[in-house]
């Protein structure tokens, strides 16, 4: 296969939904469009062509708005915030029931405003946000430390391999 078939093959594979489903699109992160892209037009029963599926069509919207409920569920289902009495933490939890937050959970509140759930728990923190920001402070500068060490390495390295190159072209010119 040529270069030319290869990005020719590569350029088929691209997503070229209508510009009118642009506000849809904007909601599914690229992978699920690439995904919803090549379900269209390779599913068994009513598949479209590549140039059907860049048109716009009913079809096409209800298809892409299924995609976005099915994600948003998906996304719910996958984060809830437990809020604390002074933070609010996102902490991904795949079962609620196994993790243990049930037991804890004084009640449920359904937050209008985002479509997640608000749980009310008895959590302590564990540790002073000045115990955090100090910790934060120590890595932080354990790794810049090992960064400027691992900087200063590597250039001392380019120096020595250039000082070589530039000694050998003395010599080269020399003769």
């Amino acid at each position: 296969m040529t270069d030319i078939e290869e990005i020719i093959d590569l350029y088929a594979e691209i997503p070229s939904f209508h510009e009118d489903y642009k506000y849809l699109l904007n909601k599914l992160p690229p992978s699920l469009i690439n995904d919803a892209w090549k379900r269209l037009i390779t599913r068994k029963r009513n598949s479209l062509t590549k140039i059907e599926a860049s048109y716009i069509n009913s079809e096409i919207e209800s298809f892409l708005k299924r995609e976005i409920e099915r994600y948003n569920r998906q996304k719910l289902q996958y984060y809830k915030e437990v809020e604390t009495k002074s933070h609010c933490i996102v902490i991904p939890v795949s079962n609620p029931e196994k993790s243990g937050l049930e037991e804890e959970t004084k009640s449920r509140i359904s937050n209008s405003s985002s479509n997640s759930l608000l749980y009310n728990t008895n959590i302590a923190p564990l540790y002073s946000e000045e115990e955090v920001n100090a910790r934060i402070k120590e890595a932080t500068d354990n790794l810049y430390q090992e960064l400027i060490k691992s900087t200063e390495e590597t250039l001392k390295t380019i120096k020595q391999q250039k000082d070589i190159k530039c000694n050998q072209i003395k010599i080269d010119m020399a003769n």
